[in-house]
Order: structure tokens, then C-alpha cells, then sequence
């Protein structure tokens, strides 16, 4: 698809629409055909973010095998052939006994050496570890830094007391819909000469307080986690439980994500805009939408998780919100979301995306 045919909502009446620019991060996924669903968006996609075979992310990985790793490095040799930046991860929020010490500098030195050895040498590494970060800057010092969004930095203060470890910087997700915080961070990074990113399609409630517990489980065994969850009735996922058990939908309104359709707001102060699929259903979806501006179906079904299962039999029609949605700063998309006073907005504009399929 070329450029001139994607179609891009005008951001204000009257005003011309902006060129499509080449600012999305794809996470790599094997569930479906990725070098598939990517060709006809490599205009738009600047980056591929990864784990290493082996290595721990702030996801469950897919056991590693010869057949996984061919298929990884086949598509990672054509992002790179296709001008698409190589971003591999460190993000684990925990890493036990190891987060410190000479095993975890060997395991990071050994990682990036082998990657060379493929001549897949990563373009950025992104972390949520300080001493990694230390490490890369010793050892590999033409690598960009990133802090991952984990680490939760939530401002300019935070970014400039690691300025020296980190080149890039994902914002948190609390302050995502304030256009007048994400301005003011990007005058900050540019005067800096740092980067900045965020990620579009969290699934996660604003300000989650089960987050950090929850990010910190991907460092240990799931599939133990889970049987001692089931044997106790405890479900990891607030937001499930939230949604699910106790019908609070007006939440999913009030958390970070940002449609397809709004994103171009965002592009003249977010150096990149991460979309998160590599543990969901369809992430050719996800691609498609955010790639084209355009999504003409249940929004649900673009979050990382994936909601759909718990408002069934409804969905969220992503076509049915108010064209100012994200517009107005006193609405329900951006401030006011963080100190909810329940005043109905929330139900209201429920009322008319939330239909029964």
C-alpha cells in the first residue's frame, strides 16, 4: 500500500492531513506470518523489539528451539534488510539473585556478541534494568539505551536523573492522553537530544495497582503461578476481574490506549509508538489498524490483553465515539480519567460504543 492511499484522519476540521510517517515499533510475534503482515507497512514501520532466544522478557517466551530460531533470524535479517531497526530486550522487572553481578553482565555481553555473530547486532537495546544499561554503556557503546516502559518514569525529573544511562525513554502509560504533558517532555528530550516513545494499545487499567506485582511474575514460572492462582481462586489480572466479574466497563474508557484514528495527534512529539503484539491472538490486526489510521471494529480486540472475552456478548465499536473524543481535555479520554468523581460521562459515552454484537 503506498503512501498516498492510507487514509489519515484530519486533526482538526478545516486542516490538512498529515503524511504518514515511519514511527511504529512491532513487536515480533510467530503466530502468524510476520513477514507477511509487515511488507505492506514498511513505510510505516521504524523498528522490530524482541527477546533473544533464551533470554527473559516482560513476556512468557516460546520455548526455544532450532525451528524457532531460523524463523527469528530469517525475519529479523529482512527488517533489517527493509531499513527496520533492531530493538532486543532486557525488560524483565525481575531478575533475582542474578539482577546484579557478573552473571548477568556475562549474560548480556555473551547475548549481544552472539547476536553480531548473526550479523543481527541490535540497533537499540531496551531494559528496564539500571545496571544493564550500565553495562551497555561500558561495553557496547554504540548501541542506544532505551528505559522500557516498566520502569514507570513518569517525567522530565526522573528522565534527567538517568540521563547518563539512558539515550531513549518509553513514557509511563498514566499520563499517555495528556497532549500537554507528552508536549512538554518532548521540548525536554529535544533539548536534551534524547528520544522518546510510547505505547498505543495497552490493555492494562490506568494506573494499575497489580502492575508492577504482575510484571514482576514474568521473571519466574507461569505455569506454577498460574496452578497456585487457580488453586487459591486468584486471578492475576485485575483488570479481568474488573471487567469480567465485576462489569466496572466504564475502566476500559478511562485507561491509556489511544485509537488508531487519534494517533496523529500524538506524532509531532513521540518519536516512536509501540504497538504491543507479541503475545496476542490476531496481531496482524493491531498492524493493519494502527498502520492505516483506521479500524472499523471492536477496539477490544487491538489492546494487549485482549478484553473481548470479558464483555461478551458486547463490544467496543470503535466507530461509534464522539469525534472529539480525544479532543477534549476536560473529557472523560484524557484528565479527568486519573481522579474519577463517577459524574457519568464515562457511562454515557459507554452507552453509545459499547453494543451487543
Amino acid at each position: 500500500m503506498s503512501d498516498s492511499s492510507i487514509p489519515i484522519p484530519n486533526p482538526a476540521p478545516g486542516t490538512p492531513s498529515p503524511a504518514p510517517k515511519r514511527n511504529l515499533a512491532v513487536g515480533h510475534f510467530y503466530n502468524e506470518p510476520f513477514i507477511e503482515v509487515c511488507a505492506p507497512w514498511v513505510n510505516r514501520i521504524s523498528e522490530v523489539f524482541f527477546a533473544w532466544p533464551g533470554i527473559l522478557s516482560c513476556r512468557p517466551a516460546p520455548e526455544d528451539s532450532p525451528a524457532l530460531r531460523a524463523k527469528l533470524f530469517r525475519e529479523l535479517h529482512w527488517c533489517r534488510d527493509n531499513g527496520i531497526l533492531l530493538d532486543t530486550l532486557f525488560n524483565c522487572n525481575c531478575y533475582g539473585d542474578t539482577a546484579v553481578g557478573s552473571q548477568m553482565a556475562d549474560t548480556v555481553i555473551s547475548t549481544l556478541d552472539a547476536m553480531g555473530g548473526q550479523n543481527l547486532f541490535p540497533d537499540i537495546v531496551t531494559t528496564t534494568s539500571p545496571f544493564i544499561a550500565e553495562i551497555l554503556r561500558q561495553e557496547f557503546p554504540q548501541v542506544r539505551i532505551r528505559a522500557s516502559v516498566n520502569m514507570r518514569i513518569h517525567g522530565t525529573i526522573g528522565f534527567e536523573a538517568v540521563t547518563d544511562l539512558f539515550d531513549e525513554f518509553y513514557l509511563s502509560r498514566e499520563h499517555h492522553r495528556s497532549l500537554d504533558y507528552v508536549r512538554r517532555v518532548s521540548e525536554w528530550a529535544k533539548l536534551h537530544g534524547k528520544k522518546i516513545g510510547m505505547q498505543l494499545n495497552s490493555g492494562c487499567l490506568r494506573e494499575c495497582p497489580f502492575q508492577t506485582f504482575h510484571d514482576n511474575l514474568h521473571g519466574h514460572n507461569r505455569i506454577n503461578q498460574s496452578r497456585e492462582g487457580q488453586k487459591y481462586h486468584f486471578d492475576i489480572f485485575r483488570c479481568r476481574t474488573r471487567y469480567a466479574v465485576r462489569h466496572a466497563y466504564e475502566d476500559f474508557l478511562r485507561a491509556t490506549w489511544i485509537r488508531p484514528e487519534d494517533s496523529p495527534l500524538w506524532e509531532p512529539y513521540i518519536d516512536v509508538f509501540k504497538l504491543a503484539t507479541r503475545r496476542v491472538n490476531a496481531p496482524s490486526q493491531i498492524v493493519n489498524a494502527y498502520a492505516s489510521y483506521h479500524f472499523d471494529g471492536n477496539l477490544l480486540t487491538l489492546m494487549d490483553p485482549d478484553h473481548s472475552a470479558s464483555f461478551a456478548p458486547y463490544i467496543i465499536d470503535n466507530q461509534s465515539f464522539p469525534p472529539d473524543w480525544m479532543r477534549d481535555v476536560s473529557g472523560t479520554a484524557v484528565d479527568c480519567a486519573s481522579n474519577c468523581t463517577h459524574c457519568g460521562r464515562c457511562t454515557a459515552i459507554l452507552e453509545k460504543v459499547m453494543v451487543k454484537k
